[in-house]
């Protein structure tokens, strides 16, 4: 059994709208925000924070924080086996090429999966 063309597209486009969302509200925030900055600033977070780790973060009010540093260290270690030179590359295909293509293939396979669920139980009613 197959999933016929029109279903098909209509879950294409679904995926695509799903994946452009993350795209406006990464839009939207770079709108709205401050422009950033290294300096170390008391009232909020900076790219001081990414850097040398976050001043502003404490158990009590950041708790999520302490249990993924240690993840956050060990990808930009990861990422810096290829050198300094290949970070960026690295980074950039990973993180904007290999995650978002592997997610959108899984949720157009998710979304195919249960038109053709919906099918069979259709076909095992008559």
């Amino acid at each position: 059994m197959h999933v016929a063309l029109r279903i098909r597209l209509i879950l294409r486009l679904l995926v695509l709208l799903l994946a452009l969302l993350p795209v406006a509200l990464g839009v939207y925030i770079n709108e709205t925000s401050p422009a950033p900055t290294t300096a170390r600033l008391a009232g909020r977070c900076s790219r001081y924070c990414e850097t040398y780790g976050c001043p502003h973060a404490t158990p009590v009010n950041s708790p999520a924080y302490f249990r993924l540093r240690p993840l956050f260290v060990a990808t930009i270690q990861g990422l810096m086996k290829g050198g300094r030179g290949w970070y960026a590359a690295v980074n950039i295909a990973f993180y904007l090429g290999l995650i978002p293509l592997l997610l959108l293939g899984l949720t157009y396979g998710a979304l195919r999966n249960m038109v053709l669920i919906r099918q069979f139980k259709a076909l095992r009613r008559e």
